[in-house]
């Protein structure tokens, strides 16, 4: 992990280099020549670094990755959909509670329809709101998720 780090980072400053050196460089010949030049500095940032890579520092990754990647086999490829729905459907709430400027977290439940796709059917929102912020959260919610207020659980944090 540390590799893929330290090889990102360098190719990220290697096209901070060249795309300022390309900035402050005059029109013409010169600019042309940098051009060039600045494409094999970014090709040496990419390539480089692949010499130097270490077989034994690869088998320790991949055993380290090796168990994330059996759990995703394990599961459907509609549970996986389910989850990242209800994340981004959570993640939505929460980005709306910030606009309104309520802190909340929000935890989505999501079910198949009738058609057989995975929607948000009820969600559990805590936090710490006003009276309005929590009416015009709710009314978002409804408006913008299609989960009705009766399946919208307000937990608010006692400070």
């Amino acid at each position: 992990m540390t590799f893929l780090k330290e090889w990102l980072m360098g190719v990220v400053a290697a096209a901070l280099a060249v795309a300022l050196a390309q900035a402050l460089t005059p029109e013409g010949t010169v600019k042309k020549v940098g051009r060039l030049v600045g494409g094999l500095v970014l090709l040496l940032a990419v390539v480089g670094p692949l010499g130097r890579l270490d077989p034994e520092d690869l088998a320790v990754t991949a055993a380290a990755y090796a168990p994330l990647e059996a759990e995703a086999g394990e599961r459907s490829g509609e549970e996986v959909m389910k989850t990242l729905i209800a994340r981004k459907a959570g993640a939505y709430i929460e980005d709306k509670g910030t606009a309104l400027g309520c802190a909340c977290t929000a935890v989505v439940e999501v079910q198949e329809d009738d058609s057989g796709w995975p929607v948000p059917t009820a969600v559990q929102i805590s936090g710490s709101w006003t009276a309005e912020q929590k009416r015009a959260l709710s009314r978002a919610v409804a408006e913008d998720l299609s989960i009705p207020a009766e399946r919208q659980n307000f937990q608010e944090d006692v400070p």
